[in-house]
């Protein structure tokens, strides 16, 4: 029997985390497509994970009051898309490519991993120089 640890709450996967009003189709696919996850591989690995901060859900008003487009994954008009950071960046690298995520992409610089569930298969990028994801292959 696989045990279920609950290391986050649903306010670290918020990028305004005094957010009074999160659609509840948020709140269920973070619970159902995000948290197990993470949930394991925190547990795995033995080390805190953060969910970055401008990371998680973001409103599609939030988004274009900073100048986006509002399509973002992390719109959660799809799955929805979280970005992590830990001490031990390798690690959570190794252990996010053998994740159900289907895209990842590493940020080297900013020392975070972006994650989502967009695609049909596995992908791994990595942020270039100029801010743009590079394909790097198919995972698993």
């Amino acid at each position: 029997m696989r045990m279920y640890y609950d290391y986050f709450s649903i306010k670290e996967f918020l990028v305004d985390r005094v957010m009074t009003n999160v659609p509840i189709h948020v709140v269920d696919k973070i619970e159902r497509h995000h948290k197990p996850i993470i949930n394991q591989i925190r547990h795995k690995i033995g080390q805190p994970i953060q969910v970055s901060q401008n990371s998680g859900y973001r409103s599609k008003d939030w988004e274009l009051s900073h100048g986006r487009s509002g399509t973002s994954e992390h719109t959660f008009t799809g799955l929805g898309a979280v970005d992590y950071t830990c001490a031990n960046i390798e690690l959570l690298l190794e252990e996010l490519r053998a994740s159900d995520y289907k895209r990842i992409c590493y940020y080297p610089d900013q020392k975070f991993i972006h994650c989502d569930h967009k695609g049909d298969r596995y992908h791994e990028f990595e942020v270039d120089e100029d801010g743009k994801w590079q394909y790097k292959g198919e995972r698993k």
